[in-house]
C-alpha cells in the first residue's frame, strides 16, 4: 500500500517520538532558554520579535564548480549544474527593524539574489505584543514550518539548505500568525493562516493555507519541533516549480494550473548540541493529491558539526558533515531520487557575521546517474 510515509520512516518517527517523550526534563535554571542556546550563533527566527536595531546589510559571494556530465537535473539551486560555474553575488540583502511602541515591532527585508534583476520584498510584517505573552504578526513572513527553513542561512552548518527543506516546505507567504516561543523551557507554538500563493502575491481566496508548529525543549541540549500545513487547490509551490524545470515527469503541471491539486505537509526536526559538537536534522513529507492524481514525496537530512580552535581563536573552525535523502515520488525510482553527501568546514572570522565556507557536495541519483558533484567557496559578511 502506498502511503506518504514508508514503514521504515514510520518506525523511525515512532522511535524518535518515544525517545523524546521519555527524555528527562533536566532544565532547572530560571532564565528562559532562548533559541540562541541551541546553536553556535543566535538563530534569528522570523517572524519572531525583531529587535529595534536599524539597518542591517548582508552580502554573500560564491564561487563554485560543478562536474559537467550531460543530462543533469536541476534542483532550484545555483550550483546544481555546470552551467553555473563562475563567481556570483548569491545574496544581497537589506533589512530594517524597529518599534513604534513597547507593543509594536516592525520588520522589512529586501533581497537581490543571484539571477534577479532588481530588489524584491522578502519580509514585511508587524508584530503586536511584548514580554512573555503570546504575540501576533501580520504581513509577509516565513511560514512557521521546519527549523532549518526558519533559520538564516548564515547560521546553518552547510552552504545550502537540504532539498527536502527547499522543495517540500511552505515558503514565505502573506498571512496572520499567532506565536508564543519567547521561552521554550517547556513548549513553544506557532499557528497561522496564509494565502498559500507565495511571497508578493496578494490573491486572497477561500483556500487559505493553515500552518502550525510546536517546539519542545526536552533537555538543555535537545530541542524538537513538529510541523503541519495544508494548501487546498494549490497553483504554485517550490515543488511545482521543481517539477516544471525537470520536464514535469509525473504530469502534475496541468493540474496545478487548473487548481485541481491539494498539498498537505508534515514533518519533525531536532537540534542537539553538547559542547563543541552539534547535530541538526529533520524529516518532511508532502502528499499531492486530487483529480485522480496522487504523489507522495518525502526526504530527510542530517548535519553534524564539531568546532575546533583555529588561527588562535577558540572554536573558530567548524568541521561539517551533511547527508540528505530526497524522493519526490515514492511510487517510482528515477533520476530525481537523490542522495547528497557534503563535507567541508566554515571559518568564523567574526562569528556568523563574517565567515568563509569551503564544501564539497557529492550527488548520487538512483537512476540515470551523472557526474555533477560540486565544490563551493562562499564568503558572507553582515554590516550593521
Amino acid at each position: 500500500m502506498r502511503g506518504i510515509v514508508s514503514n521504515t520512516c514510520r518506525s523511525a518517527a515512532i522511535v524518535l517520538t518515544l525517545a523524546v517523550l521519555t527524555a528527562p526534563l533536566a532544565w532547572s535554571q530560571t532564565e528562559c532558554p532562548g533559541p540562541q542556546r541551541y546553536w553556535r550563533c543566535p538563530a534569528e527566527w522570523a517572524p519572531g520579535t525583531p529587535k529595534p536595531g536599524g539597518f542591517v546589510a548582508r552580502i554573500q559571494g560564491r564561487l563554485s564548480h560543478t562536474q559537467s556530465d550531460p543530462g543533469q537535473p536541476t534542483w532550484l539551486l545555483r550550483d546544481d549544474r555546470s552551467t553555473s560555474d563562475d563567481y556570483n553575488t548569491r545574496r544581497l540583502r537589506l533589512a530594517y527593524s524597529g518599534q513604534t511602541s513597547d507593543d509594536m515591532l516592525y520588520f522589512g527585508h529586501l533581497a537581490r539574489d543571484w539571477g534577479a534583476d532588481e530588489f524584491e520584498i522578502l519580509d514585511l510584517y508587524v508584530t503586536f505584543g511584548s514580554g512573555d505573552r503570546p504575540k501576533v504578526s501580520v504581513g509577509q513572513m516565513s511560514t512557521p514550518f521546519d527549523r532549518q527553513f526558519l533559520t538564516s542561512d548564515v547560521r546553518l552548518p552547510l552552504a545550502h539548505r537540504a532539498r527536502t527543506t527547499v522543495l517540500l516546505v511552505p515558503a514565505r507567504d502573506i498571512g496572520v500568525l499567532a506565536h508564543d516561543a519567547e521561552c521554550t523551557e517547556t513548549l513553544g507554538w506557532y499557528a497561522g493562516l496564509f494565502t498559500g500563493n507565495g511571497r508578493n502575491e496578494l490573491d486572497f481566496d477561500e483556500d487559505i493555507m493553515p500552518v502550525a508548529r510546536v517546539e519542545w525543549l526536552t533537555s538543555p541540549n535537545l530541542n524538537v519541533g513538529a510541523n503541519w500545513a495544508r494548501k487546498p487547490h494549490a497553483t504554485v509551490s517550490n515543488f511545482s516549480r521543481f517539477m516544471g524545470r525537470n520536464g514535469d515527469p509525473y504530469g502534475l503541471q496541468p493540474l496545478y494550473g487548473a487548481e485541481r491539486l491539494d498539498e498537505e505537509m508534515w514533518g519533525i526536526d531536532f537540534l542537539y548540541r553538547r559542547g563543541p559538537t552539534a547535530a541538526w536534522g529533520g524529516y518532511t513529507a508532502k502528499e499531492i493529491s486530487g483529480a485522480g492524481a496522487s504523489v507522495d514525496a518525502e526526504g530527510w537530512h542530517l548535519e553534524l558539526t564539531h568546532a575546533i580552535d583555529a588561527f588562535g581563536t577558540p572554536e573558530s573552525l567548524d568541521l561539517t558533515l551533511g547527508y540528505e535523502d530526497f524522493d519526490p515520488n515514492d511510487a517510482v525510482v528515477d533520476q530525481l531520487d537523490a542522495r547528497w553527501l557534503t563535507v567541508g568546514g566554515t571559518w568564523h572570522i567574526k562569528g556568523c557575521e563574517r565567515q568563509v565556507r569551503l564544501q564539497y557536495v557529492h550527488r548520487d541519483e538512483r537512476a540515470m546517474e551523472v557526474d555533477n558533484d560540486s565544490i563551493v567557496l562562499q564568503y558572507e559578511h553582515i554590516f550593521r
